[in-house]
Formats: structure tokens, C-alpha cells, sequence
């Protein structure tokens, strides 16, 4: 008994000592899974890196925002100097300009007083050579004129037009006396411009200095931020392999990658989102809506979303804006065309100044339902209002936009076969398997059916019930939507 019992502890001995030996070894799969490298070589990164990296990048985003801010500063004191200089420029200018036009008037102020000199010269020459010719002069026009009284007059004309030129002259060489004093002032003042001219030079010379090592540090930064979008994209690829690799964190009917879209309405009491505690709780993608066409939507879907877009993208998501449109009511079919390539442009605007469809970005959305229609707009309108958005999105993005829209209204208004060309996202929450499928049982064929039951969908709305704080949100509800394919092309459509 006593052998068997000292058996029996060995055996357990060493079961334990198996156990451990297993226990290790699927801790260090474990681990080992949790940062590895796939046949592409991208390392997923564990989640104490993810947060590191989402710090990199919230302290890179602050150091770019401080290095623009002195850019816009030292910008704006050089074209504040440059402005000054323009001023100098015209004010030494103008002061040229008189001074010109003062030595050209003393010119001809000197050409006229010679000339009137040469005149009185000449008539002096003529009657007043010496005193004893003036005398004989008076004497002989006495003695000779038939009238003594004929020559007084005469010589008496003679002597108020000597008068008379004397004073012309003075009265000349006064105005020229002034304009010379005036032409000294200007030449102290244009003194006086040339240099404030040369500071204000300087002063150019520097600022342009300076907003050169400015821009030198913000497109080094920038050059940062580029490398951050790097861990960015490993933040999207951990969380996307991380849903391949753990059944339990797939969420969404069909066992497919998930997603989600917000607005203002989940700011309850105007708090934020939290993306961080959202991707950690399996979304993957988000689409925010970033303009709307109707006017008490637009500043809040703007404001919100300039919020939004940066802090999911930098969570780690997928992140898109769709457009909520409106359709202008009693428009003909013909002019829906163009109004639709008017509203694309507010998107198209937004997302630019959002920073762009750089990778990570999803092609921007039209969301057209039936707050899009206008009581009595036909299928015509709301289909050429579409063709016209669509076309000018793909004109000026390069990437296929996607229509947003539920199931009845995509089959009753959107009727032309090339809307087709977009991408599909469809609202359907009545269904968990085929969002083709209506509530009767039945399917409900589309412009983008392959058969009745079978929608060439790319992503779907599945629910607007989602548990909202479970995924970051304030209070209240959540849509989720799926996507229908494979991470492959989900990374493919936001440009990785």
C-alpha cells in the first residue's frame, strides 16, 4: 500500500508538474498572439502600446497646433510689416513725385523769368542805353515830335513797362525763392522716408527669417504627425485582427465586422464621445454626420464633427461624415441634377478642412431618406438629385461615395440602375440575416438587386437600439451597422 501511495504521489507530482508546464505554455501563446507579426509584417501592438501610441499622437496633434500657432503669429507680423513697407513705398513715392513736379515748375519758373529778363534787356538796349542816351533819347523825341506832349506819353510807356517787368521779375524770383525752400523741405523728407524705407526692409528681411524657421518647425512636426498616422493605422489593423482572432468580440448579425454612426444627438447634455472606451468595445468603423442641408442642422453638424472626426480617428477607427440632404422643394427633375452636384460640394468642403481623404478616411456618404423629400417631389427628382451628388463627389474625391437609405425608400425613389455604380449602406432593423428581407417575410428588390432576395449591400444599419454608454456614448441609443466583407476590403475603401 505504501508503494502504491508513494506512486500515486509521484504520479501527481509530475500531473502537476504537466499542468504547469501547459499553463505556461498557454500563457505564452497567449502573449505571444497578443503581439505578433502577420505574413504582411505589421506588429499588433498590445494594449498598453495602443495607449502609448494614442498619447504620441495626442501630444504630437498639441505640439503641431502650438508650432502653427506661432507660424500664424510671426505670418502675420511679416504681412504686417510688408504692408508698412508697401505704405513707406508709396509715401516715398508721392514725395518723389512733388518733388518732380516742384523742380519742373522752377524750371519753367526759370525759363520765364529768363525770358521776360531778355525782353526787358532788349527794351532797355533799345531806350535807356546809358543815362546821356536817355536824355539825348528824351531831348531828340522832344525836338523832332510835332507834339512834345506825344513824346512824354511815349517815354512814359516806356518807363511803366520797365516798371511793370521789374516787378514780374521779382514776383517770379519770389515763387521760385518758395519752391526752392519747398523742394529743400522734400528733400528732407524723402530723406526721412528712404529711411524708415531701409528699416521697414529689414524689419521684412527678418520676419521672412523668422516665418521661414516657423514653417522649417511645423512641417517638421507635420512630418511627426505623418508618422504617427503610421501607428494610427496599426491602432485600426490590432482591432481589426483582434475580431478575426476572438469569436466572443465579433458583434453584429452575421458574425461581421462592426460599426456605428453618430450626431449631435449623442452630445446628450453636450458631453463628449468617448471613441477610446467605443473601439474598445469592438466598433471598428464610424461614419459622423458632418453637414446638413437643412439650416437648424448645419452649424450642429459641423461643430460637433470638427470634434468628432479627429478624436475617433484618433481612437483607432475607421472614420467617414455622411451628408444629410434636403432636397429643395419644387424643383424639376432636370434641375435636380445640378442642385445635387451644389449640395455634394458642403461635404466634399467639410471633409477638407477635416484634413482630407487621407488613409484611415472612408468615402464620404449621401444620406438621402425621407426628410430628404419634400411632400410631392417624384422619384425622378430624388433619383437626379443623387446621380448629380454622387457624380460630383466621385469627380472631386476620386472615391466612390456610398448611399445611405432604408429599404422601402431606396426601392420607391431610387430608381435609376447607375446609382448602382455606389456603394450601398441600407437601414433594416426588422431583419438579422438578409437586410433584403421584410418584416411579411417576402424580399423587396432594388436597383442594386442581383435577385429579389439578394442586395449587393456594403454596409447595413442593423439596429438604432445599440446600448449607447456601453459604447462611449453619454446616455441614450446607438445605431450599429455591419460591414459585409472582409477587413481586407474595409482597409482597401479607407485608402490602406
Amino acid at each position: 500500500m505504501q508503494t502504491l501511495k508513494v506512486g500515486c504521489g509521484i504520479v501527481l507530482r509530475v500531473g502537476l508538474k504537466i499542468r504547469l508546464l501547459k499553463q505556461v505554455f498557454i500563457i505564452f501563446l497567449v502573449v505571444a498572439f497578443t503581439h505578433t507579426t502577420t505574413a504582411t509584417g505589421v506588429s499588433f501592438p498590445r494594449d498598453a502600446e495602443i495607449d502609448n501610441a494614442r498619447a504620441e499622437v495626442a501630444a504630437t496633434k498639441k505640439e503641431l497646433a502650438a508650432a502653427q500657432e506661432v507660424l500664424k503669429k510671426t505670418t502675420d507680423e511679416l504681412n504686417a510689416a510688408v504692408a508698412e513697407d508697401k505704405k513707406i513705398r508709396a509715401e516715398l513715392e508721392e514725395a518723389q513725385r512733388q518733388r518732380d513736379q516742384i523742380i519742373s515748375e522752377i524750371n519753367a519758373l526759370t525759363a520765364e523769368i529768363s525770358r521776360v529778363q531778355a525782353q526787358i534787356d532788349d527794351l532797355v538796349r533799345a531806350t535807356f542805353i546809358d543815362g546821356t542816351q536817355q536824355e539825348l533819347y528824351l531831348v531828340e523825341a522832344i525836338l523832332s515830335s510835332a507834339d512834345s506832349n506825344e513824346a512824354l506819353a511815349t517815354f512814359a510807356s516806356l518807363q511803366a513797362l520797365l516798371t511793370n517787368s521789374s516787378k514780374i521779375i521779382k514776383e517770379l524770383n519770389d515763387d521760385k525763392a518758395a519752391l526752392v525752400i519747398k523742394e529743400k523741405e522734400l528733400e528732407v523728407r524723402e530723406k526721412d522716408i528712404s529711411e524708415k524705407k531701409a528699416r521697414s526692409a529689414e524689419i521684412v528681411v527678418e520676419l521672412t527669417n523668422v516665418r521661414a524657421k516657423a514653417a522649417e518647425e511645423a512641417e517638421k512636426i507635420k512630418k511627426i504627425v505623418a508618422a504617427q498616422e503610421a501607428i494610427l493605422k496599426k491602432l485600426v489593423l490590432a482591432g481589426l485582427a483582434r475580431n478575426r482572432a476572438n469569436p466572443s468580440a465579433r458583434v453584429g448579425p452575421g458574425d461581421r465586422i462592426l460599426g456605428s454612426d453618430i450626431s449631435r444627438w449623442q452630445h446628450s447634455g453636450n458631453q463628449p464621445i468617448n471613441f477610446i472606451k467605443m473601439y474598445d468595445a469592438g466598433v471598428r468603423f464610424i461614419f459622423v454626420k458632418g453637414t446638413d442641408s437643412h439650416p437648424l442642422g448645419a452649424a450642429p453638424a459641423k461643430y460637433w464633427s470638427s470634434i468628432d472626426f479627429p478624436a475617433a480617428r484618433e481612437a483607432g477607427l475607421l472614420t467617414g461624415i455622411y451628408h444629410a440632404a434636403l432636397i429643395p422643394r419644387g424643383i424639376s427633375a432636370d434641375a435636380a441634377f445640378s442642385v445635387g452636384q451644389q449640395q455634394a460640394d458642403l461635404p466634399i468642403d467639410h471633409l477638407i478642412s477635416l484634413g482630407g481623404l487621407v488613409p484611415g478616411v472612408l468615402p464620404i456618404v449621401l444620406d438621402v431618406e425621407s426628410f430628404s423629400r419634400p411632400s410631392g417631389t417624384s422619384a425622378a427628382v430624388v433619383t437626379n438629385f443623387s446621380l448629380g451628388f454622387t457624380a460630383r463627389v466621385k469627380e472631386r474625391t476620386g472615391k466612390t461615395p456610398i448611399i445611405y437609405s432604408n429599404l422601402n425608400f431606396i426601392r420607391s425613389y431610387l430608381t435609376n440602375s447607375s446609382l448602382a455604380n455606389n456603394y450601398l449602406w441600407v437601414a433594416n432593423y426588422s431583419q438579422t440575416s438578409n437586410p433584403a428581407s421584410t418584416p411579411s417575410g417576402g424580399c423587396s428588390r432594388t436597383v442594386w438587386s442581383s435577385s429579389a432576395c439578394d442586395l449587393n449591400w456594403t454596409f447595413w444599419q442593423y439596429t438604432d437600439r445599440g446600448d449607447g454608454p456601453r459604447y462611449g456614448i453619454p446616455r441614450g441609443g446607438l445605431d450599429l451597422n455591419v460591414f459585409a466583407f472582409s477587413s481586407n476590403e474595409l482597409l482597401s475603401m479607407a485608402g490602406y
